[in-house]
């Protein structure tokens, strides 16, 4: 182990690079005292080991064993306890012990609880000085962060790994216990001032704005509630949260405190060189003087021109494949950044980070769900509905025209001689006159009419009300655009007409999908018959 490491204190050597840890941003909250430590570890295993039941696992060193006054109260709530060092001999728990890693002094503290659906890390070290004085000599921090929980069982206790795997988060029961700690520590953290960590007012602050974001229920008023909060702390000419998915050029703005009704508009990341910087260095970025930053030299007129001075970007997600990059990005036209303000910023981006998180991939499922249940109702090669989303729409607008005795009809296509195009031209370009013919019918059709593909070469359109003779104007206008308009296949110009059949609800005879689509259907065939290229409705049924 180098020097450098040496002398630091578990939570900076967990972070350094030396043990391919965590990016900076992921900053603890902090505790500078030893037994406001043991206190909210305490408190931890108080408020968690109601939850825990058979699963609950803990992984604490052996001199924060001696410390805390909760722990055998709790010993048959936890399942194993993976002690560093040795345990009390008299337990009769399940306990495993562990040499602690050569990184790991005996100044350094470590209690960690997890569970099948809540996990929090608590780190720390006690700094000796002259005066002996342990308990003001502390520096270390807690987190409910999974992905930093998941770096100190990777250190410390790799086999509860596994386990974690099974790890399902409660937001409910994690946000009660969160603010119940926070809340201990607001009441027990000593009222120095320090530029380093929070005083009572400012933990307060973090905790008022937990409260209010966990109380909001779509990822836009989580993103929108959050950025609203922190810019009546500290104070910003604007405050936004933005999201950069994977290699993107793009910024995604999901949330501004001056603009309620934003949400994910979006900017070349060309405009952003601070946020690019922030991303690569997977740290935040202080800029207090635009003019002697050289990398906002590109963009510095702009910057100018809209007054302003200073910007910090502090990162609260990078790279999760499911959420993207989230960032906060302030900005302010006068004054810069106080030291106190930008710690101010992390410790309540790294508390809210959770929050935000599953917010946005709360929104990133739902997006998600929408595009699979647009699968579901659309045809793959053509992009419009599918026969079976068609068969719905057409039941349920039948039900609304008898209800209500408005007119419905449906206009039943058909490409004359598909066979023959398939076999003389090949399926590729079979293919791409489906999809070309559902592109015209789109142009030309109505907001409120629903086109699908019936089947093979057939289509359907759902007209609302919409009389018989009206079906038949708009369905001319379909087969003309077809017929007018022919399609190049490898430099040949190849003409292609269909056939239509017309249909309308009729009360008290056109009753089921099934009476309308064999309507449509029979007129279909007559127009088959009578020489194809044409529309044909019941009103025509005898046409040569």
């Amino acid at each position: 182990m180098s020097n450098n490491v040496e002398n630091m204190t578990l939570k900076e050597r967990i972070f350094s690079s030396e043990f391919q840890s965590l990016p900076p941003h992921h900053a603890l909250i902090p505790i500078n005292n030893a037994m406001l430590f043991y206190t909210l570890c305490d408190e931890a295993l108080n408020q968690i080991g109601r939850f825990g039941g058979k699963d609950l696992i803990a992984i604490c060193d052996a001199e924060t064993i001696r410390q805390l006054r909760e722990i055998d109260n709790f010993l048959s709530n936890i399942r194993k306890m993976h002690v560093l060092g040795m345990s009390p001999s008299h337990w009769d728990a399940p306990v495993e012990m562990h040499t602690p890693p050569p990184f790991f002094k005996d100044v350094d503290r470590l209690f960690v609880l997890v569970s099948s659906n809540l996990a929090i890390s608590f780190i720390g070290t006690i700094i000796k000085t002259n005066n002996n004085n342990d308990n003001n000599n502390f520096d270390g921090g807690w987190s409910y962060h999974r992905t930093y929980i998941q770096h100190l069982l990777h250190l410390f206790v790799p086999s509860v790994l596994q386990e974690f795997g099974f790890y399902k988060e409660d937001l409910d029961k994690l946000t009660e216990i969160t603010t119940r700690i926070m809340s201990v520590q607001t009441e027990l953290l000593s009222g120095h001032e320090s530029l380093v960590e929070m005083d009572k007012s400012e933990l307060a602050t973090v905790l008022e704005i937990l409260k209010v974001i966990s109380s909001k229920k779509s990822a836009r008023d989580v993103l929108y509630v959050f950025v609203e909060q922190i810019s009546k702390v500290v104070p910003s000419d604007r405050c936004s949260i933005v999201r950069i998915w994977g290699r993107e050029d793009t910024v995604h703005v999901l949330a501004s405190h001056d603009d309620a009704n934003l949400y994910d508009m979006t900017v070349p990341l060309s405009k952003y060189p601070e946020i690019k910087k922030a991303l690569s260095i997977g740290d935040k970025v202080i800029i207090n003087n635009v003019r002697n930053e050289p990398i906002m030299r590109p963009c510095l007129d702009s910057l100018l021109q809209k007054g302003i001075n200073s910007i910090l970007v502090i990162p609260i997600v990078l790279h999760d494949p499911e959420v993207g990059s989230l960032l906060l990005r302030a900005v302010r036209k006068d004054a810069g950044f106080a030291l106190r303000e930008i710690n101010f910023f992390e410790i309540v981006t790294n508390a809210a980070g959770s929050a935000l998180e599953r917010a946005q991939l709360f929104e990133s499922v739902q997006q998600a769900n929408k595009t699979l249940e647009k699968l579901a109702i659309t045809d793959g090669l053509t992009g419009i509905y599918n026969h079976r989303y068609f068969r719905e729409r057409l039941e349920e607008e039948i039900l609304r025209s008898l209800r209500y005795n408005v007119p419905l009809s449906c206009v039943l296509f058909d490409i004359d001689d598909f066979k023959k195009c398939n076999d003389t031209y090949g399926h590729l370009f079979g293919d791409a006159v489906l999809k070309e013919i559902a592109n015209r019918m789109l142009q030309i059709v109505r907001r409120t009419d629903i086109v699908a593909r019936y089947g093979g070469e057939e289509f359907i359109i759902i007209m609302p009300q919409t009389p018989l003779d009206g079906a038949y104007v708009q369905a001319e206008r379909i087969r003309k655009a077809i017929e007018e308009k022919p399609f190049e296949y490898m430099g040949k110009c190849v003409s292609i007409t269909i056939s239509g059949g017309v249909a309308e609800v009729i009360q008290n005879e056109t009753l089921t999908v099934e009476d309308l689509l064999r309507i449509a259907d029979q007129c279909l065939y007559q127009a088959k018959r009578s020489g194809k290229n044409m529309v044909i409705t019941p009103k025509q049924p005898n046409l040569p």
